[in-house]
């Protein structure tokens, strides 16, 4: 499909061809062609035909009218490229769904460097839609607050860090993107594409209204994000026996509907967490 040329850019094409001469003197070839590029042409000059390039007149002006094709031409072209640009962004900012931060993937924002570094991303839409399965960030009461997936070693869990936003940035430079399909040169001095550059573009992908301990409101940031244990393959009930015998003997004084009364009430807490019980067991003195 052809791309339309706005009206400015046309307009100044016809402008520059206004007495403007090509002396075109071809001479005859005498070369035969081959069955193959006689078919390819034949293809070619059919689809030229039904398929008019108004394309092809910034070439003659760039070929045969120089001067005013770089004065002219050539910042018409830049001025059009920016505009499709903007509104390709604007497309992929309005499509692009963002990800939840879940602790129960371990991706962190080393795997993000690591496909960096492999050249895996092919275009920044997929380093945002990475990005936002470990950040998001909300306005504290003096600034902003970032939050990010990371790797805790001591509780060998994954955990959410609060970060300000000199610390947070330094940890984004630190991830240097090279495109897939994209060509590096030595000689350019220009500054490097860094995971800062593409979460600053796209910073509304991560913002969110606020943060509490646990919501249900998906704009706002629920700092639970689970119990950080480990999930085990086989539980040794053993190690928790003095406990539970400490509860019943004790605590229920040995009666069986007050033993299930409390571990019921624990329950209750560990999988609502963030909620208020019904009831609180009140432990009696005998004086």
């Amino acid at each position: 499909m052809i791309e339309q040329m706005n009206d400015e850019l046309a307009q100044a094409c016809v402008d520059g061809l206004k007495n403007l001469e090509i002396h075109n003197y071809p001479q005859p070839i005498n070369m035969e062609l081959s069955a193959n590029a006689d078919k390819n042409y034949g293809q070619a000059s059919s689809n030229g035909e039904r398929k008019p390039n108004p394309w092809i007149l910034t070439k003659i002006l760039r070929y045969h009218n120089k001067e005013y094709y770089e004065q002219i031409i050539k910042p018409l072209l830049k001025k059009n490229y920016e505009a499709k640009k903007k509104e390709k962004q604007i497309l992929n900012n309005q499509t692009l769904v963002p990800n939840k931060i879940d602790l129960t993937n371990d991706f962190t924002l080393l795997h993000t460097q690591q496909k960096a570094a492999k050249r895996e991303y092919e275009n920044e839409e997929q380093i945002v839609i990475d990005l936002t399965k470990i950040i998001a960030y909300y306005a504290g009461e003096t600034e902003y607050v970032y939050n990010i997936k990371e790797f805790d070693s001591i509780c060998g869990t994954l955990v959410i860090h609060h970060k300000l936003e000199g610390t947070f940035y330094k940890k984004l430079e630190k991830v240097n993107i090279n495109f897939k399909n994209k060509k590096i040169d030595e000689k350019d001095n220009s500054q490097s594409l860094t995971a800062k550059h593409i979460f600053k573009k796209y910073a509304s992908k991560f913002v969110m209204k606020g943060c509490k301990f646990i919501s249900e409101d998906p704009e706002i940031f629920s700092i639970f994000q689970g119990y950080k244990y480990k999930k085990l393959d086989i539980i040794d009930y053993e190690c928790l026996q003095m406990y539970i015998d400490l509860i019943k003997e004790t605590i229920a004084a040995g009666d069986e509907r007050v033993y299930e009364y409390i571990f019921n009430c624990m329950a209750q807490i560990i999988q609502n967490p963030g909620k208020k019980s019904i009831a609180a067991i009140v432990l009696q003195g005998r004086q």
